[in-house]
């Protein structure tokens, strides 16, 4: 997975747009979208998406109204879908500037 994704960013060059601004939802809410990864854990997962907020914005941008949502969606559909929910520390973070989150679903 590691090579994949260094394979994959030398390949794609950072032309100033966002790769998660531009991803299709697998599944739609008003200020949220689930979208696959191309690049999974794959020692632990069998199923890999990411929580997205719409909006291209930080975590510490989010508005109350995204927030609000957030939870909900946590309580419900992810609580009822994946079996982890991972967030990388602000030094492995690939996209920093766009929140996400990693929605797994275990082997």
């Amino acid at each position: 997975m590691k090579q994949r994704y260094k394979e994959y960013q030398a390949s794609h060059p950072d032309n100033g747009t966002c790769a998660l601004c531009d991803k299709k939802p697998i599944q739609a809410f008003k200020y949220w979208k689930v979208t696959s990864n191309e690049f999974p854990y794959d020692l632990i997962a069998s199923e890999h998406h990411m929580l997205v907020p719409m909006r291209h914005v930080t975590e510490k941008e989010l508005t109350a109204d995204e927030l609000h949502e957030f939870s909900e969606i946590k309580s419900a559909y992810i609580a009822s879908k994946y079996d982890y929910i991972i967030e990388a520390t602000p030094k492995n973070k690939s996209i920093p500037t766009h929140f996400h989150l990693h929605l797994i679903i275990g082997k």
